[in-house]
């Protein structure tokens, strides 16, 4: 049996890397408002860890719609013995956590496991990887000094500054011609908490995009599928695009030669096992850009390394399972101020985008994944097919 887990703060916890971290008021909003995602990915007869068991109501339209059949247990001490354990991503706190609610540690990482995954999942291992599968086109550097920041900053002007653990769209600082003091405070803070940073021209970006993964902890990497994805001017996810990975290659295959992806492809398979393939069970995510270069549209194999469960993922599972053959749509979690901000949002989604199943897949509509409560300020959702307010507007400019 598989337990399922949602704790998007990991990628915090990593860069704490304290078993006692404490995530902010807004993150553990995040984690509660969207702690039944995993009821969509997980495989079928498994069981999701939360908080609270969700409206039965809601779980039979699960079921009822899409046969989903994930069981929810808020209790981790009664698990069977066999129970694989399959959190979005490992670190210290949740492994405390775990065993103080009664989870047997036999069933979970070693302390001296999860700081290798720590380590391993540290972005240092992007400059390895870039460096591993030869693509002298784009670099990556590791400084673990200020002076040698400094000094990239003045060989390019338009760099980035990575911390090597951060959550999404955190731990990075932007340098666009502007090197001061609030710079350099960053980076002492960085290299004096975390080691050192990752220094990276800003590349001129058409499109973001990832190749997911998974590693069977023997050795063995496998394909998983391909993600289209949106961030805003910080570099912080948005969205994914869904689609079938047909459609996703077609897409692509307007920026650059698809024999450029394969090659791609291939070469990071080697090298993904060769460093994470017998010390890693679980999914890998590899992001990329296709940007705009002096001699054309390139693909930057390797931005970053998620070692960890991650929206790309998400996205392709649900695109292959729910959504009806040729469908695109958009896979997207939002954050509403107010929880009446959200409540009026998804009333107004609800009717302009009306949900239309069929055979249990997807043709078209707005559908909420998450549960919408009193107090939801997040919210994951699909929304794809027209919208029902432009036909509405339409019809009433002829009618006038």
């Amino acid at each position: 049996m598989k337990l399922y887990i949602f704790n998007p703060a990991t990628d915090l916890a990593l860069a704490n890397n304290s078993e006692n971290y404490m995530p902010s008021a807004k993150v553990k909003q995040m984690e509660r408002d969207l702690e039944m995602l995993p009821l969509w990915y997980a495989e079928p007869g498994s069981t999701l860890l939360a908080s609270s068991v969700a409206d039965k109501e809601y779980t039979d339209k699960l079921h009822t719609h899409f046969g989903i059949d994930t069981t929810i247990t808020t209790d981790p001490s009664k698990l069977p013995d066999d129970t694989e354990v399959c959190p979005w991503g490992w670190n210290p706190t949740l492994r405390k956590h775990l065993i103080n609610r009664g989870m047997s540690a036999h069933l979970l990482p070693t302390q001296e496991q999860i700081e290798e995954y720590r380590i391993l999942s540290g972005r240092s291992y992007d400059t390895h990887i870039l460096q591993q599968i030869g693509d002298n086109h784009f670099e990556a550097i590791i400084a673990d000094k200020v002076e040698e920041c400094h000094e990239y900053a003045t060989r390019n002007p338009r760099c980035i500054f990575k911390a090597p653990w951060s959550g999404s769209g955190k731990g990075l600082l932007w340098c666009f011609g502007k090197y001061d003091d609030k710079t350099e405070g960053w980076l002492n803070r960085v290299i004096k908490e975390q080691g050192y940073v990752i220094a990276t021209p800003i590349y001129d970006k058409i499109q973001d995009l990832a190749i997911e993964y998974h590693s069977d902890g023997k050795g063995n990497i496998t394909f998983v599928g391909y993600s289209l994805f949106t961030t805003n001017t910080k570099g912080a996810y948005s969205g994914n695009i869904l689609q079938s990975t047909a459609m996703h290659r077609t897409e692509i295959s307007q920026h650059i030669p698809l024999e450029e992806l394969d090659n791609v492809d291939a070469r990071l398979r080697k090298a993904l096992s060769d460093i994470y393939g017998e010390k890693y069970r679980g999914y890998i995510g590899v992001d990329m850009i296709i940007c705009r270069t002096d001699n054309g549209n390139r693909l930057h194999p390797c931005v970053e390394v998620n070692m960890r469960m991650n929206m790309g993922v998400v996205s392709t599972i649900l695109a292959e399972r729910y959504l009806a053959n040729g469908v695109r749509g958009h896979f997207s979690i939002d954050y509403h101020p107010t929880n009446e901000a959200l409540q009026e949002s998804h009333r107004r989604m609800t009717e302009e985008y009306p949900l239309n199943i069929n055979n249990r897949r997807i043709l078209s509509g707005y559908m909420p994944l998450t549960p919408i409560t009193a107090n939801s300020n997040y919210i994951a959702y699909i929304k794809t097919g027209q919208q029902r307010e432009n036909n509405y507007k339409k019809q009433k400019n002829l009618s006038e």
